[in-house]
């Protein structure tokens, strides 16, 4: 059992670094940035490594001016250097950490819709945000000072050798004592660190969802019972944040105790090595002042491996995001005008293991009407949703005459569409970026005009102060549902694509608006491949064709007088619409 879980942790370890690895070959880092700041840390090393030699000579006495000089342009040097490397060492951070979230969010705009359905957006936004931050920490801090950690290390370890190698195999043998407990202690901190983190998102998540339900909360007076369940997941955190702060305390007098072992060591080994005439008083100054900065080497060394592992879930994370699939935007042919019908033949889909459609056969004539009408969950905005290829058919495939869409270039298909919803969505910005959002020609202020017009948006929009430079809000929140939607109906009148797509898109209307919205809508759909749903069946009458679903199959299609005469479910729903036997 033990055996199995050492050799599960030796593989999450590889996967570590074949994730950090494939991350930085994926990403368009700044390569020649992080060599220029490698080398200056390295540049930084180097006078970090003269300054003992220098100064030891001056504390004991030898005051060459070469000697006094030396030392004050090293301690200048150092105060310069520390500043630039500081400086650049942020400045490629930042660069690396736009270049990871520019990846992840060009990742995400380009994967297939079937992809959030899974990822949520406040899941992709920790993405974007806290998980790039972390890997860029890593790689813009960590690299590039690793690099002059080594060459310090090899550096120290060499001096220490040539000034006597008895006092630099007594350190090497201490070496092993101070790296063991650091590791145990790395990985005990990281453990702490790992449960107090969960414990902070359940917390999180209990805070959330409670302030959210302050209403559900107050109306069924449970104020008490929430006041315990609160102190109770506060507690929970309490405990654990306080075992990681006794394990950081621990740190310091564990890591004092070993360090003040080694200085009595040097301390007393050394002066008697003085004594007996081994080495010099300066050498041995020199080399305390060495193991100093050895130590704090190998600590940089045990950091690195700490936030390393602090960052793998992010890692990890970003790596299962790159190899999702992305949209195939190619195709085998183009498409510019929609002129022959659209054909369903046989096709199945399912969102996950729930079946939606059954094997579907259908046709939307071109230049025609056509309604889909059936009850909730009969896979009408499915059909939306299979058209518009945001999702691709688990069986059979969708016709325009004989050529499949799957064949044709994406945003060739795509552009085909324009679309109204009850609740279409709007992006913060003023109304006229939302009307002209997605129309790719330069659009005049009279065309602008007359699509608000004919969507009976003009006169509200004329009554705000800035009109059409009017700011809507964050996802439109600065107007009321009916002007959103008018703003929606006027983007698809505009965009004047071959096949429009209505999904409730007068439902929000009051009745004098959506009369002349629905004449507009009349002029709009006239020789334009439309397909619509509506709960309000008496949008549908005037269809040329009315596809009943039921139960992700079609059961039925016809004009509203064929329905009515041979369609059970359809006079059934028209019943329930009217309050009244069909006739």
């Amino acid at each position: 059992m033990a055996s199995n879980e050492k050799k599960l942790r030796k593989q999450a370890e590889k996967g570590i670094w074949k994730s950090y690895f494939r991350l930085m070959f994926k990403a368009k880092l700044p390569w020649g940035w992080i060599i220029f700041v490698s080398a200056l840390y390295i540049l930084s090393a180097t006078v970090t490594l003269l300054f003992p030699d220098f100064s030891s000579k001056v504390m004991t006495g030898v005051l060459k001016p070469y000697i006094i000089w030396g030392t004050v342009g090293l301690i200048i040097a150092d105060v310069i250097m520390s500043g630039l490397v500081r400086f650049f060492n942020k400045l490629l951070v930042a660069k690396i950490d736009v270049s990871y979230r520019s990846l992840i969010w060009e990742r995400v705009i380009k994967s297939p819709l079937r992809f959030f359905d899974s990822m949520k957006p406040t899941t992709m936004i920790t993405r974007i945000t806290t998980d790039a931050s972390k890997i860029s920490t890593v790689l813009g801090s960590y690299l590039p000072s690793l690099a002059a950690t080594v060459y310090g290390t090899v550096g120290v370890v060499a001096v220490v050798f040539s000034y006597n190698w008895r006092l630099g195999l007594s350190v090497v043998v201490y070496i092993p004592l101070y790296l063991l407990f650091n590791a145990y202690y790395g990985k005990w901190n990281f453990r702490a660190f790992k449960e107090t983190y969960n414990r902070l998102s359940i917390l999180t998540q209990f805070l959330s969802e409670r302030l959210m339900s302050v209403p559900l909360i107050k109306t069924f007076v449970t104020e008490k019972k929430e006041d315990e369940l609160g102190h109770k997941s506060l507690q929970y955190y309490f405990k654990a944040n306080m075992r990681r702060y006794i394990i950081m305390w621990v740190e310091n007098p564990i890591n004092g105790i070993l360090s003040i072992t080694s200085d009595i060591l040097v301390i007393l080994y050394g002066g008697y090595l003085v004594k007996a005439g081994y080495i010099q008083l300066n050498d041995w100054v020199a080399f305390f002042m060495y193991i100093g900065m050895l130590w704090g080497m190998l600590g940089s060394y045990l950091m690195m491996y700490v936030e390393i592992k602090k960052s793998q879930g992010a890692t990890d994370r970003i790596a299962a995001l790159m190899d999702g699939d992305l949209e195939v935007n190619e195709g085998k042919v183009g498409i510019e005008k929609l002129d022959k019908d659209i054909l369903f033949k046989d096709v199945a889909f399912s969102y996950g293991d729930k079946p939606v459609l059954g094997h579907v056969d259908l046709t939307i004539p071109v230049g025609k009407v056509t309604a889909l009408v059936g009850p909730s969950g009969s896979g009408k905005s499915t059909i939306f949703s299979l058209l518009q290829r945001f999702y691709e058919p688990d069986a059979g495939e969708i016709f325009v005459g004989d050529t499949s869409i799957s064949d044709i270039h994406l945003k060739d298909w795509r552009n085909l569409f324009a679309g109204v919803a009850q609740d279409s969505p709007m992006l913060s910005g003023t109304i006229r970026e939302n009307i002209l959002y997605g129309v790719n020609w330069k659009v005049s202020e009279f065309e602008l005009a007359e699509a608000a017009r004919k969507a009976n948006a003009l006169d509200f929009i004329n009554g705000f102060k800035d009109g059409f430079d009017t700011y809507v809000g964050e996802a439109g929140s600065n107007l009321s549902g009916g002007q959103r939607q008018r703003i929606a109906i006027a983007r698809a009148i505009l965009r004047n694509s071959d096949i429009l797509l209505l999904d409730e898109a007068t439902a929000s209307l009051d009745s004098q608006s959506e009369k002349a919205i629905q004449d507009a809508m009349e002029q709009l759909m006239r020789g334009r491949t439309t397909i619509m749903i509506s709960h309000d069946l008496s949008n549908v009458h005037h269809a040329d064709q009315i596809i009943v679903l039921s139960g992700g199959t079609v059961d039925g299609a016809g004009t509203h007088e064929e329905l009515l005469k041979t369609n059970e479910l359809y006079r059934h729903l028209v019943q329930l619409h009217t309050g009244s036997s069909a006739s």
